[in-house]
């Protein structure tokens, strides 16, 4: 699945719990299940259940979902605080959105000049349509992103007690969000600077002398826009790491030790962004990415602290 179809998916989710509201969520989730299991029941020629009866037959079956539900009760409290926070990060996705509207043939053409000079086409009435909106919305999201790192940032805040996990959230806040930001934008621009530029000709050329390109716009598109999403996303890889050992989960000395997984990691990650596996895209990808992850490597080893057992 692509990225915007993944983030097509969240957000779905996201806007359902801010509509629904948490206390609903549980509750409505154990009304869509009992109508699922009484239909079944029905097939079966079998007596329907009352919700307490589903949920004993429920527990006693060790069913995942039943205790899925069990934790959305006893977090209706956090799960307030989310949605409240949920309102804000899609205040700022809609402002985004409405700002990017405003220019998005511009960015159209942007994304086009990777490609060159190649003629396009769309084949239905509302392709153009739908290629403005995720245009839009993957846009909107990377406006939202500052908002989406503070407001994640205030909801863990509250939980946190020890002063060693109250120094951790400081870095964490003054440092380390400026570093993603600029981490994801380094991804964004080498995306389409470095990478599109050499995987979009060398695949225009792969028809040669048989067959004339003429590419369907709306599949480009969503191409584009995967690589340069799924690409800022792979650039967060040091300060994964650098947080990581900060919490003195993994030490710098066994990530090192784990370098010839992490290339196989990186050469399958590598595999999935790009359209092909011929030695130059792939090499323009991996290549980067084990740079990223010694660079991480790095940072670990600038921030680890051997995990306390007291404090």
């Amino acid at each position: 699945m692509s990225f915007t179809g993944v983030f097509g998916l969240v957000l779905l989710a996201i806007v359902a719990l801010a509509l629904l509201g948490p206390a609903k969520l549980p509750a409505g989730i154990e009304q869509l299940w009992l109508m699922v299991t009484n239909f079944r029941r029905s097939q079966a020629d079998q007596d329907p259940l009352t919700l307490e009866q589903a949920r004993r037959v429920w527990q006693h079956n060790e069913n995942p979902l039943y205790d899925v539900v069990q934790i959305l009760y006893g977090t209706v409290e956090h799960l307030v605080e989310l949605r409240y926070r949920i309102f804000f990060i899609l205040g700022t996705v809609v402002v985004g959105a409405i700002v990017t509207a405003i220019f998005v043939d511009r960015i159209l053409l942007f994304l086009q000049r990777p490609a060159g000079d190649t003629q396009w086409i769309f084949l239905k009435p509302t392709d153009m349509i739908w290629v403005r909106m995720e245009v839009i919305f993957s846009a909107a999201l990377v406006v939202a992103l500052p908002m989406l790192l503070y407001q994640l940032l205030m909801f863990i805040r509250p939980a946190l007690e020890a002063p060693r996990e109250i120094t951790a959230f400081r870095m964490v806040a003054v440092i380390g969000t400026p570093m993603v930001l600029l981490f994801f934008a380094a991804g964004l621009a080498f995306a389409y600077y470095v990478l599109l530029p050499v995987m979009l000709p060398f695949l225009l050329g792969t028809g040669g002398a048989i067959a004339t390109p003429t590419w369907d716009i709306r599949p480009y598109y969503s191409f584009v826009l995967a690589v340069l999403l799924w690409i800022g996303v792979a650039f967060e890889t040091p300060l994964v790491m650098a947080i990581v050992a900060w919490l003195g989960i993994i030490s710098p000395m066994v990530m090192m030790k784990q370098w010839k997984y992490a290339f196989v990691g990186i050469a399958f990650v590598a595999a999935a962004i790009t359209p092909t596996v011929d030695p130059v895209n792939m090499g323009l990808v991996m290549g980067p990415l084990l740079a990223l992850y010694f660079l991480g490597v790095l940072m670990a080893r600038a921030v680890y602290r051997p995990r306390f057992t007291s404090q």
